[in-house]
């Protein structure tokens, strides 16, 4: 029998014809600013610094800073499967050159985001691998469905992902002018410019795409974003709104001893006050498309 018999055949779809032309110039203007202020964790931040900085808190708090910064690290380096799907699915679907650099870009930069969390929690307290609680370990797999997106158009899903960058980047931003040490404070800045760019990359493709979707996808969209919210952002990632009793109050306490430390964390009751308002003016900017976004009772009341 013939050796290639025996491979197992990957039942892809044909990636051909490659398409190589520039069909949105301002998507290739993000990709080539992407390229030009590319940063490198490990050489951007003086990471001896920081642990000298810090070396003289009190245990409790670091082991709170490095809660917080591998809580950060761990949800970044979920992100990357999102992108390398989004990018298979930008290849077979024959997406224009500049889309699938963009979406490479984006992957890349989420793992240097991963890389930088990591690097700022083991120069605190001790980079953790695994959550503590059985809690985290049970519901951070689930944060992102690979089923809820295949729901969605290639761009109508980019545009939901787009609008947590938008809502993350005011938490994080909130979360830099909270940071004092130097290190920590530059950390959350380059994030916070490669944020800039996501953010703007979604509203590209809303100005481009959304005005062609169907009223039941522009219904779905805002179901789909809220459900994402709910089940991931206020189950402990960027707020404590939706964990159990306890854990909230165990995880409270270690977000609230971060953000007084300046550790580059937030209040919990801070959190869920940037949230309120990144949604409010979220729905500002879908409503010219007709994208409703459904009101999110934890936090908004009935």
């Amino acid at each position: 029998m013939d050796a290639s018999m025996l491979e197992e055949t990957v039942q892809n779809p044909n990636p051909y014809p490659i398409v190589a032309e520039l069909e949105y110039p301002d998507i290739w203007h993000l990709f080539v600013q992407a390229r030009d202020l590319a940063w490198d964790a490990d050489r951007a931040i003086d990471w001896a610094s920081l642990k000298e900085e810090c070396k003289d808190l009190p245990p409790e708090v670091l082991e709170s800073g490095a809660e917080w910064w591998s809580l950060r690290a761990w949800m970044e380096h979920g992100a990357t499967p999102y992108g390398a799907e989004r990018y298979r699915q930008a290849v077979f679907e024959h997406l224009p050159f500049e889309i699938k650099q963009h979406v490479t870009n984006f992957i890349f930069e989420e793992l240097r985001h991963h890389e930088a969390s990591w690097r700022i929690a083991d120069a605190l307290g001790g980079y953790q691998p695994l959550p503590r609680s059985d809690y985290f370990k049970m519901v951070i797999p689930k944060f992102h469905d690979e089923k809820d997106e295949t729901q969605m158009s290639f761009y109508g899903g980019m545009a939901v992902n787009t609008l947590f960058e938008q809502l993350s980047g005011e938490l994080l931003t909130a979360r830099y002018k909270n940071a004092r040490p130097p290190q920590i404070r530059k950390a959350c800045e380059l994030i916070l410019r490669d944020e800039a760019r996501h953010i703007q990359f979604g509203r590209i493709l809303m100005k481009r795409f959304f005005e062609d979707l169907s009223e039941a996808e522009k219904v779905m969209l805002g179901e789909k974003f809220t459900k994402k919210l709910r089940g991931s952002l206020l189950n402990g990632v960027y707020a404590v709104v939706n964990l159990p009793k306890e854990e909230r109050k165990r995880a409270a306490r270690a977000r609230t001893l971060a953000a007084e430390y300046g550790l580059g964390a937030t209040h919990p009751d801070e959190e869920v006050g940037i949230i309120v308002s990144a949604l409010r003016d979220i729905r500002e900017d879908v409503a010219p498309y007709g994208v409703p976004i459904p009101a999110i009772p934890e936090i908004e009341g009935a």
